[in-house]
């Protein structure tokens, strides 16, 4: 039915120990490692045009990083740069490399994870065989993710609480639930299968190295379906965890809720296995575009968000400046009021990539767009089965929807850019697809 090739290649990404991890605003280093990390890449051509998809157990790669690393991807795979669509499942439990905001990485682990990212991504090709069918599921998923942006008893929104908080009135929106899935049968080889769902992978924290609930997922499809190899691809989720804090319906031990959470959503991907249909089918096309976006730069707060750093860094925050839920939101306003200033940016040329083989496409952004907004980009998509997919190509950013900037809470304060933003995105992704689809 297709004349459609496919390859997958994994590779070991766990840092050595010392490695700096990222995730928080306080430096950690890895103590040791509870699960191991890894790059999958998957290569899929139609005899004229060949993309690479790949999906790292990492919180994000920086633009600094993707800066450097994907040309080098692409050269390696034999593709053009447009060709990519590197992504990352955003374990809060991984490290930090070259070109951190935050801390600073380890040269000789970023040398290698080029090299492995090139490795892997050249392996997939050479692993191509024959496509014998695309199949595509979506279904609710439900009791796995939540809004963790809560609407309070008196009248305040903010991000994250004690759980079961009784001034909890209820929960800032409305979780995504949904769960779609790829099935990529090959001849005489592997199936693959690409699983979108959208959910923070910040269960485990501490200094343990973890791939958090998507390393879960992946290892129980693939023990339980031999001959499967899994791929998660991360969805539209900046304002969604998989933790409930008004109702406390999950495990609260962190590694416990992890593996639930994974475990979880796997044997909902399994249950529906054979009720995927055939892809509307189609070869292989991809693109890029840039979109400029103004900033938060003010210039007048920049004295009081170095005093709250200061705190932050040397001080008793929780005495000078509050509680978590209260002082991480500004600690991550100011660093970012600073970060601009410094860098003096007015404007942000953001990167939007999309690929589509098989009559489906994956979209995706550099930053954490809100679940609003990928069901949006699925509903209006061109392509009749779309991933609306997170830190594609680069990460660092919330995207949050309008009306969370009327509420406040962390994700409107750690943004560099402005209310309206993440809908100027959300078009500019849709744009993208109507031009690959042609």
């Amino acid at each position: 039915m297709t004349n459609l090739k496919a390859g997958f290649a994994r590779l070991d990404m766990t840092p050595p120990l010392g490695v700096r991890m990222g995730g928080y605003f306080f430096e950690r280093k890895v103590e040791g490692v509870r699960d191991p990390l890894y790059i999958s890449a998957m290569a899929v051509q139609d005899g004229e045009k060949t993309c690479i998809v790949m999906s790292c157990d990492h919180l994000g790669f920086r633009n600094p990083a993707i800066a450097v690393w994907l040309p080098k991807i692409a050269a390696a795979a034999g593709v053009e740069e447009e060709a990519v669509f590197l992504t990352c499942t955003h374990t809060h439990t991984g490290p930090v490399n070259l070109g951190d905001a935050q801390f600073e990485s380890d040269p000789q682990y970023d040398e290698w994870v080029e090299r492995r990212l090139c490795d892997a991504a050249a392996m997939a090709v050479a692993d191509c065989k024959p496509v014998e069918q695309i199949l595509t599921y979506e279904g609710e998923c439900p009791g796995v993710t939540f809004t963790r942006r809560l609407k309070m008893k008196d009248g305040r929104y903010q991000t994250w609480a004690t759980e079961c908080d009784p001034e909890i009135e209820g929960w800032a929106g409305q979780a995504d639930e949904s769960l779609r899935f790829v099935r990529i049968l090959r001849t005489n080889a592997e199936e693959i299968v690409l699983v979108n769902f959208q959910g923070h992978a910040d269960n485990v924290s501490g200094n343990l190295i973890s791939a958090d609930y998507p390393g879960f997922l992946r290892a129980k499809v693939e023990a339980n379906c031999p001959g499967t190899k899994l791929m998660f691809v991360l969805g539209a989720q900046g304002n969604l965890i998989m933790r409930d804090y008004w109702k406390k319906s999950v495990p609260t031990e962190k590694y416990t809720c992890a593996r639930f959470t994974g475990h979880k959503l796997a044997d909902f991907v399994m249950a529906h296995l054979d009720e995927a249909v055939p892809a509307a089918g189609g070869g292989v096309r991809y693109g890029q575009r840039w979109v400029n976006c103004r900033t938060k730069r003010d210039t007048s707060r920049v004295p009081e968000a170095k005093r709250i750093v200061d705190i932050h860094e040397h001080g008793d925050e929780e005495k000078e400046i509050g509680p978590d839920w209260v002082a991480t939101p500004m600690v991550a306003e100011a660093y970012r009021i600073v970060e601009l200033e410094e860098a003096n940016l007015d404007t942000v040329d953001l990167r939007v990539s999309a690929v589509s083989f098989g009559g489906f496409a994956m979209v995706g952004i550099t930053g954490e767009p809100f679940c609003e907004l990928g069901q949006y980009i699925r509903e209006k998509s061109t392509y009749p089965f779309t991933f609306a997919c997170s830190v594609v190509n680069g990460s660092g950013d919330y995207f949050p929807n309008a009306i969370a900037y009327d509420q406040g809470g962390y994700e409107p304060a750690n943004t560099r850019f402005i209310k309206g933003t993440g809908e100027i995105v959300a078009e500019a992704c849709l744009e993208l697809l109507n031009k690959i689809h042609g």
